[in-house]
């Protein structure tokens, strides 16, 4: 019988601890980790890679300069004639590495690992950087979405067809790895606001309005993982932990935690019909003072299952 560690362990970068605290939770059966597959790939994006020898073919490609490889096409022709162009989108498998490069190698043998010398330029680089938010635009449009603010990040359903694009990303799982990929390449090129919107749209489509369930396994497991900053991927796991059932099965972080968790900065937390059950503004119940915590949710439970309320997993 194998039991998995946790992503939350000690072994990873903490996403509950702070840092240097120690944590040793107990260990908790979980087929879908992938035996700490997902847990050493995330944590490694997140704290960088080995340092690399400069090279720039990716620059090279978003400069218009070269097509992608093999037998690919330049970047502007891409942007132009693949806006709609879904059946090429889903069967071409050789354009995503260079769309969006990591800084790892990936199934493509004919692109090249990003490097740090690379994505400076990259980001320097006007030019560069408006052709790949369109790259990005161009993915969220086969995916069904639309990106509704470039400052923010925020992402929605494409109102004209998220149905059949639902359909097709629900049905072609190897898609999943092509999201990663994109969250991870936000975090490289300089758009790490655009994580958290962009994950919190899945689990809300996924946990909260029944969709994409071929996509529920890579959102918990990888896209929520992707988020670089630590605040926002608390929020993230926080929600998902709100929104999942049988909630008693979550498995994605600390539940001791994630219990008396409380938004950073004021922000409130929400399920999803928008009910506030606590804000750090209006803190009644402070993370030290857990005995008057459980007391007040004793109360509450006993509350709820007398009327017969439908958020009881909130508490």
């Amino acid at each position: 019988m194998s039991y998995y560690q946790p992503a939350w362990d000690s072994e990873y970068d903490s996403t509950w601890e702070e840092d240097g605290e120690v944590q040793r939770p107990k260990k908790k059966k979980h087929k879908s980790f992938y035996k700490n597959r997902a847990a050493r790939d995330l944590q490694n994006y997140r704290h960088g890679y080995p340092d690399l020898p400069p090279a720039t073919p990716n620059l090279e490609f978003y400069q218009n300069k070269i097509p992608f490889k093999p037998n690919g096409e330049y970047i502007d022709n891409i942007h132009q004639n693949w806006r709609e162009d879904y059946y090429t989108l889903e069967r071409n498998h050789n354009f995503i590495q260079w769309l969006f490069p990591l800084r790892e190698q990936g199934v493509n043998s004919f692109s090249t690992p990003l490097t740090q010398y690379e994505i400076q330029l990259m980001k320097n680089d006007e030019q560069v950087v408006m052709r790949f938010l369109e790259s990005y635009k161009l993915m969220l449009g086969f995916y069904g979405m639309v990106l509704l603010d470039a400052d923010t990040g925020e992402v929605a359903r494409s109102e004209r067809n998220w149905t059949e694009r639902f359909e097709n990303l629900n049905n072609h799982t190897h898609n999943n790895l092509r999201i990663t990929r994109i969250l991870k390449c936000l975090g490289e090129m300089g758009y790490e606001k655009f994580q958290a919107p962009l994950v919190r749209f899945f689990l809300e489509e996924i946990l909260c309005n029944g969709n994409l369930p071929r996509v529920k396994t890579s959102a918990l497991d990888y896209f929520m993982f992707t988020v670089k900053n630590k605040k926002e991927r608390q929020k993230l796991v926080h929600f998902a932990y709100m929104n999942y059932k049988p909630q008693h099965e979550f498995v994605w972080g600390p539940v001791e935690k994630l219990q008396i968790y409380q938004p950073h900065s004021g922000e409130k937390s929400f399920n999803n019909d928008s009910f506030s059950y606590y804000s750090a503004e209006n803190n009644e119940i402070s993370e030290n003072e857990p005995n008057k915590r459980n007391e007040t949710l004793s109360i509450v439970r006993r509350t709820m299952r007398f009327i017969s309320m439908p958020f009881l997993y909130f508490f």
